[in-house]
């Protein structure tokens, strides 16, 4: 192994080990986060209007299946 590659393979595992220690946490987020996390998508609360052309582009994704 050449001098270089030593290094790298130092340097690589080095930082491994600071992102093992000081990396974020991978904790599951739970239901009540998810909720939180959720938002509605009213386009009147969020102050957009829809023309006749745009509704009927995407009404099918609207329309609820029974």
């Amino acid at each position: 192994m050449s001098a270089r590659a030593k290094m790298s393979s130092f340097l690589g595992s080095l930082a491994g080990l600071f992102l093992l220690l000081f990396g974020k946490s991978s904790a599951k987020p739970t239901a009540k986060n998810l909720q939180q996390a959720e938002f509605k998508s009213s386009t009147q609360r969020l102050g957009i209007r829809f023309n006749e052309r745009i509704r009927d582009i995407f009404r099918f994704r609207w329309l609820k299946r029974r």
